[in-house]
């Protein structure tokens, strides 16, 4: 499978994603480390994914995203609060090997290159991307303001 759509988002796989207009495969996680009494974000690029179905009755199915995570430490991860920007180094690999959570956890994410930097060439900008009901209940809602105070002139 290629793509999937969970929680009103859009995912593609990073081989899918290649070479199209839109990029659907970065994918942003919240957990809680174990060490630490604070959660952690993880950003990564999802790589397959897998849907599992247990036998039995009734049957059972989960979704299981394979990613390629960034290194979620201040080497890799940081957080400019200033500018509200999040910049992740590319280069930078999460050196545990546990690539798969559950679908269900997972939202959007979209990874800009910084233009015409060359001292920032191993960085993306994370931007968190919108919820496709999101979309359709602000255009909804636009759209109701619009009629419902749009003047007609004769």
């Amino acid at each position: 499978m290629s793509q999937y759509i969970v929680n009103d988002f859009k995912f593609a796989t990073e081989k899918y994603s290649k070479n199209k207009k839109t990029n659907n495969s970065g994918v942003w996680v919240k957990c809680d480390d174990g060490n630490q009494n604070e959660n952690v974000d993880y950003f990564g690029v999802l790589q397959e994914i897998l849907e599992l179905e247990y036998s039995g009755w009734p049957i059972k199915r989960i979704v299981l995203f394979q990613c390629k995570w960034f290194d979620p430490t201040s080497r890799g991860t940081r957080e400019l609060k200033q500018h509200n920007i999040i910049e992740v180094k590319h280069t930078r690999k999460y050196e545990a090997y546990d690539p798969f959570i559950i679908a269900h956890n997972a939202k959007q994410v979209y990874y800009a290159p910084y233009p015409l930097r060359r001292d920032k060439s191993d960085l993306w900008v994370v931007i968190k991307t919108n919820r496709w009901g999101e979309w359709k209940l602000r255009m909804n809602w636009m759209l109701h303001i619009k009629m419902k105070y749009q003047v007609f002139i004769k």
